[in-house]
């Protein structure tokens, strides 16, 4: 038999054995689908379960509720009488957790921060344990750099005395950065410790301070409680007119109206702008009233409308005795008559310098026996001159543009000179002139419609500082009626 004839029928059963191989296949991998099928359903079941059945619990519970006569947990189909008699737990939950610190249990130790400070050994010296220390300070540090940390600032640390155990617990601080600005830290049992920085919302008031001066200004302003700082705003706005070293004499009045910062509980925080002042001075009445013009610049005038700005001050120097004035003097070092061709003020090493008005800077350096000197350029052709200065401001050189009242110097006894004082020298075109005459310009006169807004604005302030002078009366009165009463009932 040929050799092909013999393969044929091998081949036939080969390929009927392959193609029951593939049915066969086919039908154990139909059952092994089959079988994963009837195993996923139970697992399907199992998993609808767990998820209706706390469904089915919240119905049950609902009904049972309802069947007890408690009212049910759906806080949106109640009516809103309900619902505002509900609100407090609500409430309760939702609440701000800075509110929640607030209670008669808790302690308040105050600390000043003195020089050399640091957060960590203040937190420590008040009773909390270093790791506790750490923490909080890294948790303030999300909202505020501890080394910013100033001498005087007031850090508030608070205490839970009623916790349940020994000693105090730690609950939270505030650190005073400003009247109006502060960084807190609290310490939640639910959300940890968290820290903020928190912008204080103030309100103003005016307020009136007169000052009869018998001696010295400065103690007549602390005997009438005026703060240094509203002193000094009074004595820039009248420095262009008055020279408060020569000017001022014993039974002169100033009255002032300022501003008055107060928290949400009207308690005084600090002092603010001045409002209105008069100066009552060797039979003269000099009022000025503060008033921003249609193009935002804040100023003071006289009760004509002119400002009271001066193209030169005659005093660039806060709370310096005049201790030489302009003309012939024996010179106390050379010991011979010679012409001072300027003014010396005597103050402290380092009390700073102003600019006597707006300028150029055309010379900052060394100049011989002036020591340290400065010369400004002003419009008019006038120079000012500064000189034995320990210091020049920052940015200070040769061809700075310098406004009225900035900073330019600091007190010195450099060159020629038998102490720390600031000698001044005005010239006008090449010729000194004396500081104290110097009869400038004013810096703005208002007219037309401006000069109509300042008027009511002028007869505003006149009306409010009318108003609070009767208050101050009208209590003055109530306080004597009192006294009356009690003394008639004692008796």
């Amino acid at each position: 038999m040929p050799a092909g004839h013999r393969r044929k029928p091998y081949r036939a059963v080969f390929m009927h054995y392959d193609y029951r191989s593939r049915a066969a296949t086919h039908i154990q991998g139909a059952g092994k689908r089959f079988r994963r099928k009837k195993g996923i359903m139970p697992l399907l079941f199992c998993i609808f379960a767990v998820l209706l059945l706390p469904a089915g619990w919240l119905v049950f519970h609902s009904e049972t509720r309802d069947a007890a006569g408690t009212a049910p947990p759906v806080m949106d189909t109640l009516p809103s009488a309900e619902k505002s008699a509900n609100s407090e737990s609500v409430d309760a939950v939702v609440m701000d957790p800075w509110e929640l610190r607030l209670g008669a249990h808790l302690k308040e130790k105050v600390i000043r921060v003195s020089a050399g400070d640091t957060l960590i050994n203040l937190l420590v010296d008040a009773g909390l344990a270093v790791p506790e220390a750490y923490r909080a300070v890294d948790a303030l540090k999300k909202v505020f750099d501890p080394r910013d940390l100033r001498q005087g600032q007031a850090l508030r640390i608070t205490f839970d005395a009623d916790s349940g155990k020994k000693g105090l617990v730690f609950q939270g601080l505030r650190l005073e950065l400003s009247v109006d600005r502060e960084v807190q830290l609290i310490d939640c049992p639910d959300q940890g410790i968290l820290a903020r920085m928190f912008d204080r919302e103030l309100g103003t008031r005016p307020v009136k301070a007169a000052v009869d001066i018998d001696a010295s200004l400065y103690e007549a302003a602390m005997d009438a409680d005026l703060p240094v700082a509203v002193l000094i705003q009074v004595i820039r706005a009248y420095s262009f007119h008055i020279d408060f070293q020569r000017d001022i004499r014993s039974g002169d009045r100033i009255e002032v109206m300022y501003e008055e910062k107060v928290d949400q509980d009207g308690r005084a925080l600090s002092s603010g702008a001045v409002l209105y002042a008069s100066l009552h001075t060797q039979g003269r009445f000099l009022p000025i009233y503060r008033y921003e013009t249609e193009d935002g610049v804040t100023d003071f005038f006289d009760a004509d409308g002119k400002s009271v700005k001066k193209t030169l001050m005659v005093t660039p120097i806060d709370g310096a005795r005049m201790s030489s004035g302009y003309g012939m003097r024996r010179h106390p070092i050379q010991g011979y008559n010679r012409m001072h061709r300027g003014l010396d003020f005597a103050a402290p090493t380092g009390t700073p310098v102003m600019a006597a008005g707006n300028g150029i800077v055309e010379y900052a350096g060394r100049n011989g026996s002036y020591g340290h000197y400065i010369r400004i350029g002003h419009p008019n052709e006038y120079k000012t001159v500064y000189a034995h200065l320990s210091r020049y401001a920052n940015g200070i050189k040769s061809g700075m543009r310098v406004a009225q009242g900035d900073i330019i110097g600091y007190v010195g006894s450099t060159g020629v000179s038998t102490g720390p004082h600031l000698h001044y020298e005005v010239h006008n075109r090449g010729k000194d002139v004396n500081p104290a005459s110097v009869k400038t310009p004013p810096g703005r006169i208002l007219e037309g419609e401006e000069l109509h807004r300042f008027r009511l604005a002028k007869s505003r302030l006149e009306q409010r500082y009318a108003s609070i002078e009767k208050e101050a009366k009208l209590a003055e009165a109530s306080g004597k009626t009192g006294e009356k009463s009690e003394g008639k009932s004692g008796s």
